[in-house]
């Protein structure tokens, strides 16, 4: 689909979706940011975050798109964005003066074939600033315009065949533009258990060697790519400057894992003196927590760690490719806690081996090591993960409905058939981990022990409304 004209005066809208029933913690999407940053020298941009904006069903995404009146159209889509996508391709297919329609993101990556079914005019495949720029210039007939053919990373239809082009090359991450937050309604997103409000995402890096059967690596790959240190603080800086932010969180997959990197980037943050609190928002691995590093995290204003740890049983540990041992992950956690940090922990319930007393062998684990917040999530093999290969293969998938695969959703069936647990009983202990963990006295102790100020007393009360919110949707899926 090219050069076709809609009577629009907006290049490109970008959309990601809301994901309905779901408990978020509204946080701007720093793929979009950065597709916009490299779309806005040369085309018109809008971003439409629908969880922010409140533009929660089908209808209301296709209202918006009707009153800007994009030419084209990008979703950036995970597995849960899929179900709303769908609703609203459908209903814009019906219309011959339609946008084009890009998809891209982690299920357009690992699926592409289904999107272009669905009605989709192009699918790009992986990392997408690069490839993004040369669509459009196809799509507008630009003079620099290569054809589909040499497009690097995009999937589309010709003459109802699939046409998949070569595997576009990871791109040099130190050549991004900043991302471009001012399509971003930044007022809008208020963190649940992060210090302050005014605070927006940074990337370090992209990719990540480890090869944990959960997690997907389509999008960045597994060789891990850094921004020069004094780039990324740059970056802090101007948006301390620019958007007047009180706060930042990394989201890096595996931010700790070369310590000379780390190590540069927090004495740049001391020398250039930019004093904002941050955390790290990912799960971090445990064996990574070394002296120098958490002490320099510290000094360079970090006050939260969340570590990734999954289970407190070492066979399934190893069997979900962790690469931990219990003890690296107390010592990790004594380690932060020693230097003053707030400690969240990651648990997943469900793995392929989990039984009734490794779960609880995982509760008792967290409870032994007293982390500030803790968050247990049944394990959901998402398309593109070796966890989802092994359910598939095994034949245990129930469904590939990826509404069902909303782990907080009241509507979700079962996704896949446990070998030792039903899905009420995995419901059954996620509710129970959060209760024995939370509604402990020397929990409770712990938290009033923290307040130091006022702003402590804020935080506390925002952990517990995110808390209470989180197990009212708890409660209603064990009555659904």
């Amino acid at each position: 689909m090219q050069g076709d004209e809609n009577n629009s005066n907006l290049d490109i809208l970008l959309v990601w979706p809301s994901v309905s029933n779901c408990f978020t913690i509204d946080a701007p999407s720093l793929g979009l940011a950065y597709l916009a940053a490299v779309l806005e020298p040369n085309y018109s941009v809008k971003v439409l975050e629908c969880q922010t904006e409140k533009v929660y069903e089908p209808v209301a995404i296709i209202e918006y798109i009707n009153k800007v009146k994009p030419r084209v159209v990008g979703f950036s889509l995970p597995t849960l964005g899929i179900p709303h996508t769908e609703a609203v391709v459908d209903e814009l297919l019906k219309d011959d003066n339609r946008p084009v329609l890009i998809a891209g993101g982690p299920h357009p990556t690992v699926l592409p074939d289904e999107m272009l079914s669905i009605g989709f005019d192009y699918i790009a495949i992986g990392e997408a600033e690069e490839t993004i720029i040369e669509l459009m210039a196809f799509i507008y007939n630009k003079p620099e315009a290569k054809s589909l053919d040499e497009i690097d990373g995009i999937a589309f239809k010709r003459d109802g065949s699939v046409i998949k082009t070569n595997k576009r090359k990871l791109l040099d991450v130190n050549t991004l533009p900043f991302p471009a937050w001012k399509y971003f309604k930044v007022d809008n997103y208020k963190g649940y258990v992060r210090k302050l409000n005014r605070c927006l995402p940074i990337m370090g890096g992209r990719g990540c060697p480890e090869k944990c059967t959960f997690c997907y690596k389509g999008i960045f790959g597994t060789s891990l790519r850094v921004r020069r240190p004094e780039l990324v603080v740059d970056e802090i800086q101007y948006l301390k400057d620019n958007f007047q932010i009180e706060e930042f969180v990394i989201l890096d997959e595996n931010f700790t894992l070369v310590e000379k990197y780390v190590l540069e980037f927090c004495e740049l943050l001391i020398e250039r003196k930019i004093n904002l609190p941050w955390h790290l928002g990912s799960g971090v691995r445990v064996d990574k927590a070394t002296e120098k590093v958490v002490d320099a995290m510290k000094r360079a204003g970090c006050y939260r760690a969340s570590l990734g740890v999954e289970s407190g049983n070492e066979d399934i540990l190893n069997e979900i490719n962790k690469r931990i041992t219990k003890q690296q992950v107390r010592d990790a956690v004594a380690l932060y806690t020693k230097y003053g940090y707030e400690v969240t922990l990651f648990f997943i319930i469900g793995a392929p081996s989990d039984t009734r007393e490794t779960v609880l062998e995982s509760i008792n684990f967290a409870i032994e090591l007293n982390p500030d917040l803790v968050q247990f999530n049944i394990v959901m093999p998402f398309p593109g993960t070796a966890l989802f290969d092994y359910f598939d293969s095994a034949g245990s998938l129930l469904t590939k409905d990826w509404h069902n695969y909303n782990m907080f959703s009241q509507e979700c069936d079962p996704v896949f058939t446990h070998q030792n647990l039903s899905w009420d009983e995995l419901r059954e202990l996620r509710s129970k981990a959060y209760r024995m963990f939370y509604f402990r006295f020397g929990y409770i102790v712990k938290q009033i022990r923290s307040i130091r100020s006022l702003s402590d007393v804020k935080l506390l009360f925002k952990k517990m409304g995110a808390f209470l919110g989180f197990l009212n949707i708890i409660g209603r899926l064990r009555k659904s």
